[in-house]
C-alpha cells in the first residue's frame, strides 16, 4: 500500500519539484491542493500531471474544506508549502500576506491533533526570520529579527506551531532552507529572471549594489533534504539545510554571464535596493546534517549548469 502524502501549495516550486521527486519513488499516493491553474501548468510537475490527484483551494476562505480534504484523504504527513513568498511586495499589501501564511491556517492546527493517522506536518520555514545576522543561526536560536512584512508572517506562525506542539503534542517539525532554485522555478525569480534577461536582451533590474549575500540550494539537495525530513525527521525537532553556496547577488549574475558569454555591464541597470533588504541569511546546519546525514551533492556551479541547460532546452 502507496504512503498517503498531502502537500499544502503543490503550485509552488518547491511543492511542484518535491512533488516531481516522490512520484518517480513509486510508493507515495500524492494529494496536492493548488489555488493557480496558471502556475501549476508552468512548473515542472505538469510532466506527471495525471500521477497526481489536484484540488483547487482557498485556504483563507475554505479553512473547513482543507479538514474535509484531510479527513477524507487520510494522509499520513501533510507538507506545507503553502505561503505568499513575494518579499518585497509584501510592504503593498501587508494584511494579505498575514491572512495567507497565518490565519488561513491557524484552524487547521488548532484542529490537527483530531487527525490521529497524521504522523508528521512539516512546515517549510525561512531563515528570514532572524534578518541579517553575523554567524549563522543555529536551529536552536530564538534570536528573531525579521525586516519586513513577509518574514514576520512566516514567524508569526512558525511561533504558532512551536505553542502547539510544545502544549498539545501536535505532531509538528519546522524545516527552514536557504534559497531553493533550479529546473521549473517562475521567471520572476533570480536565476530564471536573469537568464530570460539574457534570451530577450533586456536589462536586469539589479537593486541596490548587488552585494546582499545569499545561499543557494540546487532542487535535487533540497529534494534529497525534505526526503529525509520526511522519513528520518523527529517531531518536535527544528531542521536547517544550507548549501554552503554563499555569494553575493552580483556574483551570481556574473556566473550566469560567464555560462551564457554576455557581458555583465550590457544585462544589469542598478535599480533603488529594497526597503527591509538584509545583507545575508547565514544558517548553520551542522546538527541538522548529523542528525540526518545530509549534506548538498551539488556546488553552485553544478547546479546552475543543470538549471541553464534546463532552461535552454525550453521553448
Amino acid at each position: 500500500m502507496k504512503t498517503k502524502i498531502l502537500i499544502l501549495g503543490v503550485s509552488s516550486f518547491a511543492g511542484s519539484s518535491l512533488a516531481n521527486y516522490l512520484l518517480k519513488k513509486k510508493n507515495y499516493e500524492l494529494l496536492g491542493t493548488f489555488n493557480s491553474k496558471k502556475n501549476l501548468k508552468r512548473l515542472i510537475i505538469s510532466k506527471n500531471i495525471n500521477e497526481i490527484k489536484l484540488i483547487k483551494i482557498n485556504l483563507n476562505k475554505e479553512t473547513n474544506n482543507i479538514q474535509k480534504v484531510i479527513k477524507s484523504f487520510k494522509p499520513t504527513y501533510i507538507l506545507d508549502f503553502a505561503s505568499v513568498c513575494l518579499v518585497n511586495e509584501s510592504w503593498d499589501n501587508p494584511n494579505y500576506y498575514f491572512k495567507v501564511n497565518m490565519n488561513s491556517k491557524v484552524k487547521l492546527i488548532k484542529n490537527m491533533n483530531n487527525f490521529k493517522f497524521i504522523k508528521k506536518y512539516i512546515y517549510v520555514g525561512t531563515p528570514e526570520i532572524f534578518g541579517s545576522t553575523a554567524k549563522p543561526a543555529k536551529e536552536s536560536s530564538k534570536i528573531f529579527n525579521p525586516s519586513t512584512p513577509y518574514a514576520i508572517s512566516k514567524l508569526a506562525f512558525e511561533l504558532l506551531l512551536i505553542a502547539y506542539q510544545k502544549n498539545f503534542g501536535t505532531k509538528i517539525i519546522i524545516s527552514r532552507f536557504s534559497n531553493f532554485y533550479g529546473r521549473g522555478q517562475l521567471f520572476h525569480r533570480l536565476i530564471p529572471k536573469v537568464l530570460r534577461c539574457i534570451k530577450l536582451n533586456k536589462k536586469f533590474p539589479l537593486h541596490g549594489d548587488g552585494l546582499a549575500k545569499r545561499d543557494f540550494i540546487f532542487d535535487e539537495d533540497f529534494n534529497d533534504a525534505f526526503f529525509k525530513v520526511i522519513n528520518k525527521g523527529k517531531v518536535g525537532n527544528i531542521y536547517h539545510f544550507s548549501g554552503n553556496n554563499y555569494v553575493t547577488i552580483r556574483e551570481i549574475i556574473r556566473i550566469i554571464c560567464e555560462y551564457k558569454n554576455v557581458e555583465f555591464n550590457n544585462i544589469v541597470k542598478k535599480i533603488s535596493d529594497r526597503i527591509g533588504k538584509d545583507k545575508n541569511y547565514l544558517l548553520s546546519c551542522k546538527k541538522t546534517s548529523k542528525e540526518l546525514n545530509w549534506k548538498p551533492k551539488n556546488s553552485l556551479k553544478i547546479g546552475l549548469k543543470k538549471t541553464i541547460k534546463y532552461y535552454d532546452e525550453q521553448k
